[in-house]
């Protein structure tokens, strides 16, 4: 399937370039799946309430390191079918010189009835994340845990700007300003966390803590006209040679905060990240064009087109985030529900906005032969509104996948695919 083939190309040539990184854009390791406060899943915990590393390391242990604790990766498609299809063929049509004009008529017709859909709704969308070996690594001592994270993420996005369809009876071709839109983004984080408990009576504790971030993001987006598209490329060739057109580098530091209460047999938490809501630029395009030459000053021309409909000058700010979660514990602690939601939507790197709510169910079964499991489901709250599900297993106590796809779907090739699909694999020192 062609976007199977987009999603490795672009992921490959994201991950080629990128160093330490990122406010994770694929939930990282077992927290694709166990969406709420359970904890000690895996030491990943720490990496989303600042708080949690308390119960990311067993209490008698002073070290927990991740071998390879998470690499992952996404892929999302818009709700409009054979999306990248479509625009191949209209790509194909721009390069022929031999359209009479009845067949130039119809393709006009034909193109110009979905060219708004496919730019209203269509886009595919790769994400993942990798952390850097060894990482994290959490240290307990007498004052607390502290905990030190590293790892890679990145993202890509291609749309579609519509301009109307004509049909040129002089050439014997169809012309367009019709252009591919490919944003992209990497964020290079490291950070620094500690927790410890700050309240405590017989079967309940109150644990705070907090990480500094450290982030530096490339920021690229590039418009690519489809008439200037070579002869025989396809979609898949444009977000793979236009994610890192035009990018621009920039670093900033941010704050997360977060706070748990833990009982006998619950636990509820909140954390408050990107509390200083550091700003990162993309690079400008559709200005000095004339100073360019050949398809590069017709694709700055392209965008300067389009500046009514696109930030021609844009910088992306990483927005504060309230989250709450909680988890309820039963088969002495074996089992637990966990959920979490997101208190306000954000804007990821590429534009989309994410406000999400979840949910999750898991068992530990404690033995060498039996994985650990656990099942969830998620919303988009905002934006897409997607749904999904998602199944993990962990094995011999350090072997984490997880999987997740969404409850949405779109016809690709003829076939009913879900829009959103995801997976996780992971080895890790074992709790």
């Amino acid at each position: 399937m062609k976007s199977v083939g987009i999603a490795a190309a672009v992921s490959a040539a994201l991950f080629s370039c990128a160093s330490f990184a990122a406010p994770g854009f694929v939930d990282s390791g077992p927290n694709l799946s166990d969406n709420g406060a359970s904890g000690a899943w895996t030491a990943l915990y720490a990496t989303r309430n600042p708080a949690g590393s308390e119960f990311a390391i067993a209490p008698e242990s002073s070290f927990r390191l991740g071998i390879l604790s998470s690499i992952g990766l996404s892929m999302e498609v818009g709700p409009v079918d054979n999306f990248s299809d479509e625009i191949d063929d209209l790509i194909d049509q721009l390069d022929r010189d031999d359209i009479s004009l009845a067949e130039g008529n119809a393709l006009v017709d034909r193109f110009n009835a979905i060219l708004g859909p496919l730019s209203r709704d269509g886009y595919v969308k790769v994400q993942g994340g990798v952390q850097v070996p060894l990482f994290p690594i959490l240290y307990r001592n007498s004052l607390g845990v502290f905990t030190l994270d590293a790892n890679i993420s990145g993202q890509a996005r291609l749309g579609l700007l519509d301009a109307p369809l004509t049909y040129n009876s002089v050439s014997e071709e169809i012309e367009t300003a019709s252009a591919a839109y490919v944003k992209a983004g990497r964020v290079n984080e490291l950070a620094l966390g500690f927790s410890r408990p700050v309240w405590q009576q017989p079967g309940r504790r109150l644990i705070v803590g907090g990480s500094l971030r450290y982030l530096q993001a490339t920021l690229s987006k590039q418009v690519v006209a489809l008439e200037s598209i070579e002869d025989g490329d396809e979609v898949q060739d444009v977000l793979k040679d236009s994610y890192d057109a035009n990018e621009r580098k920039s670093s900033n530091v941010t704050v997360d905060v977060g706070a748990i209460y833990d009982a006998s047999n619950y636990r509820v938490g909140v954390t408050f990240a990107n509390l200083t809501e550091p700003d990162f630029k993309y690079g400008a395009i559709g200005s000095n064009c004339g100073a360019l030459s050949g398809s590069a000053q017709y694709n700055c021309f392209t965008a300067a087109y389009f500046g009514n409909r696109i930030a021609l000058n844009e910088t992306w700010t990483l927005e504060r985030l309230a989250t709450l979660e909680g988890a309820v514990f039963f088969a002495s602690g074996r089992g637990s529900l966990a959920a979490s939601v997101d208190l306000n939507d954000v804007h990821d790197p590429v534009g989309d906005l994410n406000q999400n709510a979840k949910i999750a169910l898991g068992y530990k079964t404690l033995s060498n032969w039996l994985p650990d499991f656990r099942v969830g489901y998620r919303k988009n709250l905002a934006g897409t509104e997607l749904s999904s599900a998602s199944l993990g297993f962990t094995f011999f106590g350090a072997v984490h996948l997880d999987v997740s796809s969404s409850l949405d779907s779109t016809n690709i090739d003829g076939r009913s695919v879900p829009r959103t699909v995801a997976f996780n694999l992971g080895f890790e020192m074992s709790y």
